[in-house]
């Protein structure tokens, strides 16, 4: 009997329409080797399950603190304090709260599991839709999303991973084989500037998309880029970001994301709040963005 593969995912979205072709079920693996301080999802940042704490909801009974087994948990003020080097997510918090106050962020599931959701939505998908394995980083389990990969192909429907192309090269000849799309973001061209705001350098990221685009032409290459505002929103850095699409012949479409602080109430939840602040792009801004691309012949969204 084949031993059962499993991965931990923290949501499985169903009728995507902005993460590649068509329709498609979003599929969030945890864990991220960047820590970009704008992150919608902080909760993928690291592969282990996650407690989220909503003060709004909870009613201080603390009926967690006094069921968890590692003793993480404590009353301080209006708050339930968690120790992070006590906490392994185990849940028990979250499955005795009486107002649903703590919930876990990721759980274990096999190939199998994942898959028999995303059948059910096969129906919807139509000839252009499928699978967008994402995250976190689809290539931070790269034996899992190859599974997703390979069942989902098996199955008929097609396949994206959206990746910040930190990894090893190796990892993502692993999986551009059974990849109709690679949703690739580029944060930065800057690499100081990179760093500071992401954790990393950006050497290997150009390098191994230069290097996809290269070696896999079939694949489908769409650039994305999220628009910070006072981070890469200037003209030079879109220009920037043109001239690298203009290189790669595979890459199809340049997407500009304009920055959302939805990530700020999860920061919250986690007890890590941000002190990363900035404002929202407005559409005048974005729509000159775009044009700065557009003059330069490039597929903009």
């Amino acid at each position: 009997m084949t031993e059962k593969l499993y991965g931990t995912v923290f949501n499985i979205q169903h009728y995507c329409i902005h993460d590649g072709p068509g329709i498609r079920t979003g599929i969030f693996l945890k864990g991220c080797p960047l820590h970009c301080l704008w992150c919608a999802n902080p909760e993928s940042q690291t592969i282990h399950p996650q407690i989220f704490w909503d003060a709004r909801q909870c009613n201080f009974c603390e009926t967690c603190v006094k069921t968890c087994p590692n003793n993480a948990l404590s009353r301080s003020g209006s708050r339930i304090q968690t120790d992070s080097k006590k906490c392994d997510g185990c849940g028990s918090c979250a499955a005795v709260c009486p107002r649903q106050a703590r919930t876990v962020s990721g759980k274990q599931m096999s190939t199998e599991e994942v898959m028999t959701e995303v059948l059910e939505d096969k129906l919807f998908m139509g000839a252009e839709g499928g699978i967008t394995v994402t995250g976190g980083e689809a290539t931070m389990q790269p034996v899992f999303t190859h599974a997703l990969l390979q069942a989902s192909k098996y199955a008929g429907i097609t396949t994206a991973i959206e990746t910040c192309g930190y990894t090893s090269w190796e990892h993502l000849a692993l999986l551009a084989p059974l990849c109709d799309t690679f949703l690739y973001d580029v944060k930065l061209l800057d690499p100081v500037r990179h760093q500071y705001y992401t954790g990393q350098k950006n050497n290997l990221i150009l390098s191994n998309l230069k290097k996809l685009a290269a070696k896999f032409p079939d694949c489908d290459i769409w650039i994305r880029m999220p628009v910070i505002p006072g981070v890469n929103d200037t003209e030079n850095d879109i220009k920037q970001l043109g001239e690298l699409a203009s290189s790669l012949h595979s890459c199809s479409q340049v997407h500009l994301l304009p920055y959302h602080n939805l990530g700020e109430g999860k920061r919250e939840q986690l007890g890590a709040p941000s002190s990363f602040i900035t404002e929202i792009p407005g559409t005048e801004h974005m729509n000159r963005l775009r044009c700065i691309l557009k003059e330069m012949n490039l597929c903009v969204f």
